[in-house]
């Protein structure tokens, strides 16, 4: 096996175990052993910079880097390598649509999150299913460059927001029943993977990733080793150069182990 010089890790299900609302003890004792060998750590998660860092993720583990928003953003060594941030007049205008239509949403910048809440039932849905921090309110927000809108809006009410996006040539992903994000363009997690290679001059063989779900496919396309977690998706699955165990059965830990990385 190469030697592994860089090793990219999911957030959910991966990193942090939803079940008992915390990270999975072994694992991060594991990542800790590893950057201790000099290998860079990468996490590479949907979440933005606001969220991870709220959930103490940064506190835990001493990470290198930060692909965040879904691959939006690229941090390595404290230094921006890429943000896909919105044309400042195409925001706007999604602003703008937002603000007119009384619509609840949250502003994903590239390090922190805002939120203006209009329908407070719709927002308390949200944020009853997924476990994030709150953002910070929208008065506090000065003008950053933004990544993408999360709006809170049901399919059935979406038709004019659509429309709106697909005049923008926007990508729309609705991940959830009660929020779609919008975004200037499609985000992977490759495109941090394959920055970060580059930059540090890493071939595709000495890169290892770990994941569970559809959005980690594409890393494992870009890294030799992609290790999916024995709760992930089949279709991640299908993809991935091996199987771990579960995260409650430590599975980033035991692949680490299989794999001598400790």
């Amino acid at each position: 096996m190469e030697k592994i010089k860089a090793i990219f890790f999911d957030f959910d299900w991966t990193l942090f175990d939803h079940q008992i609302k915390d990270f999975n003890k072994l694992g991060v004792e594991a990542i800790n052993k590893v950057h201790e060998k000099g290998i860079k750590l990468i996490i590479n998660s949907a979440r933005s910079y606001y969220s991870l860092k709220g959930l103490h993720t940064f506190e835990k583990i001493k990470f290198d880097g930060f692909v965040t928003s879904n691959g939006g953003s690229c941090i390595l060594d404290g230094k921006t390598l890429y943000a896909d941030f919105y044309k400042k007049e195409v925001s706007d205008k999604v602003l703008k649509f937002l603000n007119e239509h009384n619509l609840s949403y949250n502003l994903i910048c590239q390090f922190n999150t805002f939120i203006k809440v209009t329908d407070e039932k719709i927002v308390k849905d949200f944020y009853s299913v997924f476990y994030e921090p709150f953002p910070l309110d929208i008065k506090e927000y000065k003008g950053e460059d933004i990544l993408a809108f999360q709006v809170f809006i049901t399919e059935e009410n979406e038709a004019e927001l659509k429309e709106l996006i697909q005049s923008l040539n926007l990508h729309y992903d609705r991940f959830a029943e009660n929020n779609v994000e919008i975004s200037p363009i499609e985000f992977l997690k490759s495109k941090g993977i394959e920055t970060i290679f580059n930059y540090l001059n890493i071939k595709k063989e000495e890169g290892m990733a770990f994941g569970d779900d559809l959005n980690d496919i594409s890393m494992f396309k870009i890294v030799k080793y992609g290790i999916c977690m024995g709760n992930g998706k089949d279709e991640a699955k299908k993809e991935a150069f091996y199987i771990t165990d579960r995260i409650e059965e430590n599975g980033i830990y035991n692949a680490l182990k299989k794999f001598e990385i400790i």
